[in-house]
């Protein structure tokens, strides 16, 4: 069976399995008696288990299925819940991830077989039973002791059938058919009983048509048999094709089976029927009283059969399920359409404002407006699709802090709030690693270890925060901890040892200068290199990567409190509402949300600080960036008595960006300049406005 159509399915759905098993354990940490939680482990190793073992996985499936028996053993109460084996299950599950991350490299699990995590397994289970004998061993042992053939002695037509399913095998024969009765030994070593069962059935019934199943097909299904079943077929063909195609299947001990006559099959079970009433004779005579106790059996059992058909009529109806899994590139495709939408709206705007034409009629107006309110809700529909919750990447990080904190010895709690914040998938995939970064810090170099913070008149247990929200356009990561903040006078005096500033520019720094320097390229504070915090790799990467998703990177810190690191990103990558301006006879657009507000500022009010302009603004003093000379544009003949500056915001900073001219707000759609524009970091990207001019768009986090 070809299952590379699946692979993608596969992998999304094992990922969500590992982080639910991870949830699970965390909890089970805590609470090792809470039986809702070892059920759920035991249900989603239960069906990893079956996902690995349709796809072919085999190293997968097998330590899936030894940790399934592990929690069985849980579950049966015959073992409790340890520090060791919830460490064990851990490492089953990175190495679960291991052979998932294999899946997604070259769609195959690789070639580890993790023996030492499956014999520990093995050895918890032997503890187990070393205590307690597990039932369930008895009947392997004894199908294993069977001699030669005797344990392929049990045939299809020992079964007991009843009269609607005689009677299918009658109407089959008198049609034509040959009827066949067969049964199927799996290999005691198969894992997935069911699976194996099914692709029987569906070989088989390429020749024809199953009339009875035993067990049922709902037992099958729910792999409540041993290590066989039987079924009667009716079909046109040989039995040895059929024999044949039921063997090809994989983990197919034998097949036995031959052609059957109905009046044979009934005359054998007629001869049963009478050898059993007969047995029971003797009991009914030698005890008179209880004799009429079977005969009510048959009708006490008919409410059990009625309410076991209600209950399977009720779980029978469908729940619907309200998501689909959709291709990035799918989406990606959907919101271009959106943009050229967008587009020819602006065209048509530009058209309607211009002075002559038959088009300044009411009418035309008024479906140009209607476009737009069509266009502005599609661009909101297709950006909901796109969106998905943070929780996605924040989900495995209280896992990471558990681990970091047993290896460094340090006490810490991580903190999470706001994991239902949206974003758009494509900041969300990416978003991952700086975060984790981040938090790593915290741990290595924030929080101080145990004895210093008793010592300090802190908690012992050192407190890690993850803090998400929206805030207008953008969403809001903050990642702190309560640990010993950041050394200022410690980060000035080794960037003066490293030459990245003179001991006369450290004195003339403020604070906030002399922690953005942590952010430079290979600027490390760590006394050693490790693989906690980034082996020697500073946050310039950090801040880089927020920075290529259009967002930016902020620290507050207080010595002996605590550091937080905000994180603000956009909604969107793709459109966004933006403030169109003019440089002389170029257009250029400001995103809306990087800015504050717009002035008409006196050039007899430009000040100078440190022989750069700047402005006094409501208490606040606002740099000033000339633009034309930032774009290297000629400047005017003569400059004017007041300039048009646009105040931008980032973080608490801002700046005054000095124009001549607003045109208006805009709804633009973002087009990448690929390699065009690799040099100058300014220019974020172009727009092409309804005219059919591009503009392009200054990115205000790199001006400032």
């Amino acid at each position: 069976m070809d299952v590379s159509q699946y692979l993608e399915i596969f992998i999304d759905e094992t990922s969500e399995h590992l982080q639910n098993l991870n949830d699970c354990i965390m909890e089970l940490e805590k609470d090792p008696e809470n039986m809702d939680t070892i059920n759920e482990i035991f249900r989603a190793a239960h069906s990893l288990k079956g996902m690995a073992g349709t796809m072919g996985f085999k190293r997968m499936q097998r330590l899936t299925h030894d940790m399934e028996n592990v929690f069985q053993e849980v579950r049966s109460d015959k073992l409790k819940v340890t520090s060791p084996m919830i460490d064990l299950l851990f490492k089953c599950l990175d190495a679960i991830e291991g052979y998932l991350d294999n899946v997604k490299a070259s769609s195959d699990e690789g070639t580890e077989e993790n023996e030492l995590i499956i014999k520990e397994l093995n050895d918890f289970i032997a503890g187990a039973n070393g205590k307690e004998p597990a039932p369930a061993a008895a009947p392997v042992k004894k199908e294993e002791a069977a001699p030669g053939g005797a344990k392929f002695a049990k045939k299809y037509f020992e079964f007991e059938l009843s009269d609607s399913e005689r009677e299918k095998i009658k109407e089959a024969e008198e049609s034509g058919a040959h009827v066949y009765g067969m049964t199927v030994f799996i290999q005691k070593e198969c894992l997935l009983k069911a699976a194996r069962a099914f692709l029987v059935f569906k070989a088989v019934e390429e020749f024809g048509q199953i009339l009875v199943y035993n067990p049922s097909s709902q037992d099958i299904e729910d792999e409540k048999f041993e290590s066989d079943f039987s079924y009667y077929i009716a079909s046109e063909e040989p039995y040895s094709r059929i024999e044949a195609a039921a063997k090809a299947v994989s983990e197919i001990e034998e097949v036995i089976g031959e052609e059957v006559k109905y009046e044979v099959l009934a005359a054998k079970q007629e001869k049963a029927e009478e050898a059993e009433a007969a047995t029971a004779a003797p009991v009914q005579t030698a005890a008179p009283a209880p004799a009429a106790a079977p005969t009510p059996a048959p009708a006490a059992a008919k409410p059990a059969a009625a309410g076991t058909a209600n209950k399977k009529q009720a779980v029978a109806k469908p729940v619907t399920n309200r998501t689909v899994r959709v291709d990035i590139e799918k989406l990606d495709a959907l919101m271009n359409q959106v943009s050229e939408l967008i587009i020819a709206k602006n065209s048509l705007v530009a058209i309607g404002s211009t002075e002559s034409g038959d088009f300044q009629n009411q009418s035309f107006h008024e479906q140009i407006e209607y476009l737009e309110r069509i266009t502005t809700n599609l661009h909101e529909s297709v950006m909901k699709v796109r969106m998905v919750p943070i929780e996605s990447v924040v989900a495995k990080f209280p896992r990471m802090i558990r681990d970091l904190s047993r290896k460094l010895d340090k006490k810490m709690e991580l903190y999470m709030t706001g994991e239902d914040t949206e974003l758009d998938r494509t900041v969300v995939d990416q978003i991952g690693d700086p975060l984790q970064h981040l938090l790593r810090n915290s741990a290595d170099h924030g929080l101080e270890d145990n004895a210093t913070r008793l010592a300090k008149g802190k908690p012992e247990v050192g407190s890690i925060f993850l803090k998400a929200f929206q805030e207008g356009n953008n969403v809001i990561i903050e990642v702190g901890d309560d640990g010993n903040g950041i050394d200022v006078d410690a980060v000035r005096t080794k960037a003066i040892e490293r030459g990245v500033i003179t001991e006369e520019q450290a004195e003339t720094m403020t604070q906030k200068e002399i922690i953005n320097m942590l952010f430079l390229p290979s600027f490390s504070m760590a006394k050693k290199i490790t693989d906690i915090s980034g082996r020697g790799v500073g946050l310039d990467v950090v801040k880089s990567n927020i920075e290529a998703l259009g967002g930016d990177v902020e620290v507050k810190t207080e010595l002996g409190v605590g550091t937080t690191f905000t994180v603000r990103l956009p909604l969107t990558l793709a459109i966004i509402q933006a403030l169109m301006v003019e440089i002389r006879d170029e257009k250029y657009a400001i995103a809306l949300n990087s800015i504050s507000n717009i002035e008409d500022i006196p050039v007899k009010d430009i000040k100078y600080v440190e022989s750069k302009e700047v402005i006094h603004l409501r208490g606040k003093v606002i740099p000033v960036i000339r633009m034309d000379q930032v774009l290297d544009i000629e400047p005017k003949e003569e400059e004017p008595e007041s300039l048009t500056v646009v105040i931008v915001q980032k973080g608490e900073s801002l700046a005054g960006l000095v124009v001549d001219n607003l045109i208006g707000q805009q709804e633009i759609v973002i087009k990448s300049l690929g390699k065009y524009m690799i040099n100058n970091k300014i220019i974020s990207g172009a727009t092409i406005l309804g005219d059919g001019e591009v503009a392009l768009i200054l990115d205000v986090n790199v001006l400032m």
